[in-house]
């Protein structure tokens, strides 16, 4: 076993590593070397190619990762006007924040996007690496520009409206997923944001289908849903607000939802588990199997609401990761909501496991 530590210190330090030098590096023949990799194999231990390993709580955020800006109005906004406000930059992007929150809660995370070779792609990745995020699958194109997204907000805290400039995400291909399928694949559970195009998507749930990889997606916008494939075979649950769930269900927009209805038709492309968001009431909760619930949030004295959604998909990821059912997962992510909520920032720096525990324990025990 002392061997088997040394070969899987040297390979996690390079999954690239070659048979040849993990021998010449502990000292044994190349034929030991294979001889232990293919008994790590067997047992799970290593999947794939380029002897990627398997950990526990590791996650795959696949989409994007912008720079933010959010512009707070001082007093109620004016159309057509000059508004007072304070503005803030900051790494965004919805699978990033996501994956930023998994780290804050000690989970190995791993982040797959696409930045431009420019100042803003740079830092967005050095300032994600710094949160604890595994940033070497992402990749930098030349000539490109690095994602951005920018909010108006009204003294509340609520959006008034947001720009968007991801023409980036249009370069991510099925190819990219295919190249990095040895890190899909060792990977515990997948997040993906629907940034990404089309192709992209129905590859990706598809290599998840084909593999019995849980996947998580989040549909970002109403606009962005509609890139999803009709068959959703294979997502293991998905995160529209009430908007993208009627996209999805391809219903008609009414002043009394049906949310039980609206999930049903969502099940019937293919998805095991709906969180329908419908602000101050909660989510809406619905399994394949039949079981639905609406499950109120926690009252919250809200400072911002933007990163609140992708806080709750952390959440409930984590619950998934420790073997909650994903009832118990979504109170976990009702959670990880309410400490973002309180905060202007996009991450909360207040999200830890201790705190999220302990919101746990005094809000739903």
């Amino acid at each position: 076993m002392d061997r088997e530590r040394q070969i899987m210190d040297l390979i996690r330090h390079n999954p690239f590593i070659s048979q040849n030098d993990i021998a010449a590096s502990i000292g044994i023949s190349r034929s030991a070397v294979a001889g232990y990799i293919a008994s790590l194999t067997k047992r799970g231990v290593i999947r794939g190619r380029a002897y990627v390993t398997a950990e526990d709580n590791s996650v795959l955020c696949i989409g994007g990762a912008n720079l933010d800006s959010k512009a707070t109005a001082r007093q109620r906004i004016r159309a057509g006007s000059s508004n007072p406000a304070s503005v803030a930059t900051s790494c965004g992007g919805v699978a990033r924040n996501i994956a930023e929150n998994l780290a804050r809660l000690s989970c190995s995370v791993s982040l797959l996007t696409v930045v431009g070779d420019d100042q803003a792609g740079q830092w967005v990745l050095k300032e994600t690496a710094a949160a604890g995020v595994n940033t070497a699958l992402a990749q930098t194109l030349t000539g490109e520009k690095t994602g951005t997204y920018t909010a108006l907000l009204d003294p509340d805290g609520e959006m008034f409206v947001a720009y968007a400039d991801m023409d980036i995400y249009d370069r991510f291909s099925p190819r990219i997923l295919q190249e990095k399928r040895p890190h899909i694949s060792a990977s515990k559970l997948i997040v993906a944001d629907a940034n990404l195009p089309a192709e992209t998507l129905a590859e990706l749930i598809q290599l998840c289908r084909d593999g019995s990889l849980p996947l998580l997606i989040d549909p970002v916008s109403s606009g962005k849903a509609k890139k999803l494939p009709a068959d959703l075979t294979g997502v293991s649950a998905i995160f529209p607000n009430l908007e993208e769930a009627v996209e999805l269900a391809g219903a008609v927009p009414s002043d009394k939802p049906d949310y039980a209805e609206l999930a049903r038709a969502i099940h019937g492309r293919g998805v095991s588990h709906a969180f329908i968001t419908v602000g101050d009431q909660g989510v809406f909760h619905s399994s394949a199997d039949g079981e639905s619930a609406l499950i109120a949030p926690i009252p919250t004295n809200i400072v911002e609401v933007t990163g609140a959604g992708d806080a709750f998909v952390a959440g409930v990821a984590y619950g998934i990761l420790h073997d909650r059912s994903y009832r118990e997962a979504c109170r976990i992510g009702l959670a990880a909501s309410h400490l973002t909520l309180q905060t202007a920032e996009s991450v909360s720096a207040q999200l830890n496991e201790q705190t999220l525990q302990q919101t746990i324990e005094e809000r739903f025990q």
